[in-house]
């Protein structure tokens, strides 16, 4: 199996908070206890909500997983037990690869930090305006500890979503990461990448940002412009550009990296342009925040992971939100005319 394939895989498994933070030895006792478990209490991931694992691809895809003795046996060498931000581990082959794998978004919690009361989706909006988000800069402290338990092991680096952002970063800011592969993982602020000029252009080239025909996630932001780009095409359940964001979306029938397409779709080339836009006119704009604007954005998506639709209405109804919501139907038009071929 190609280190990609591998690094999709392990991507896909970081949706379960009971591997992550099971404090399990090896992949192999998740997949024993999970397929253990009747089927209507087994673990889920956060994508459950939006398409069960069963229907997804999930479940097919970690039986196959479970099969191969190189997953089986994979040895966890550092998880996140006892963090309440991260959902991430580090792996080893047994071949001498590590990798440490960076979980996207699963908490539907707030959490407190030096900023005061922020959650992850939060820190997702942020990411557009400020240089360096408070998850970007303690993601290395896990990394950093990660690193310390393996034994001269080849590192790669990886994740998915706001964990392919993660991973991006700690590629970036750590020469140890040889090779960085972001599935579907958003860019970064201006501030960030005018910021980090140099890192860029040095480490950037490690980096392959992997992301399906239709994505409205790594096609947001800024992007590396030094990283690789490759885009697939998608084998998503059912259609809608939510469905393609599914980590088994991207695999083909063999658990492999699906076919290479051409270019991405005009909604992906739109979702990149209108986020960029949008934020850099919103900065113009002297009577409001950007910042504060996206936070609220940020609150009002938590608050409707967590069931609460109304409260989360509620974050939008702040002006500078308010304000930038009618700036996207702006943008719009003119990312799509210029996103066309």
């Amino acid at each position: 199996m190609r280190t990609v394939d591998t690094a999709l895989a392990l991507s896909m498994l970081t949706y379960f908070p009971e591997l992550s933070h099971g404090g399990h030895g090896c992949i192999g006792e998740f997949f024993d206890r999970y397929f253990d478990s009747p089927a209507g209490e087994r673990p889920e991931t956060m994508f459950s909500g939006l398409c069960p694992d069963e229907r997804s691809g999930v479940v097919a895809a970690m039986a196959r997983l479970r099969e191969s003795g190189r997953f089986y046996d994979m040895r966890i060498a550092c998880d996140s037990t006892g963090s309440r931000r991260f959902n991430s581990f580090c792996v080893t082959d047994g071949c001498g690869t590590a990798y440490v794998v960076i979980g996207g978004n699963y908490r539907t919690g707030f959490y407190r930090s030096r900023s005061g009361v922020t959650s992850s989706w939060c820190d997702n909006f942020l990411g557009a305006v400020q240089e360096t988000t408070i998850e970007q800069r303690e993601i290395l402290e896990f990394y950093d500890r990660a690193v310390s338990r393996l034994s001269g092991e080849r590192i790669v680096v990886c994740g998915h979503s706001k964990g392919g952002n993660l991973a991006q970063y700690i590629t970036l800011m750590r020469d140890s990461a040889e090779v960085c592969y972001s599935f579907d993982g958003q860019g970064f602020s201006e501030a960030f990448i005018k910021a980090h000029k140099g890192l860029i252009e040095e480490r950037g080239g490690r980096i392959v940002s992997i992301c399906p025909r239709r994505s409205i996630v790594g096609g947001a932001l800024t992007p590396i412009g030094t990283a690789k780009r490759l885009i697939i095409k998608e084998r998503p359940v059912r259609r809608g550009v939510l469905y393609s964001h599914i980590p088994a979306a991207l695999f083909d029938r063999y658990l492999q990296l699906g076919e290479a397409a051409e270019k991405p779709s005009l909604i992906s080339k739109a979702a990149g342009r209108v986020s960029v836009r949008t934020v850099w006119l919103a900065q113009k704009l002297p009577f409001i925040s950007a910042e504060n604007g996206l936070g609220h954005m940020g609150r009002a998506l938590q608050f409707v992971f967590k069931g609460r639709p109304r409260r989360g209405l509620a974050e939008l109804m702040s002006f500078d939100a308010l304000v930038m919501l009618l700036l996207l139907p702006a943008e719009v038009p003119g990312a799509v005319f210029f996103g066309k071929e």
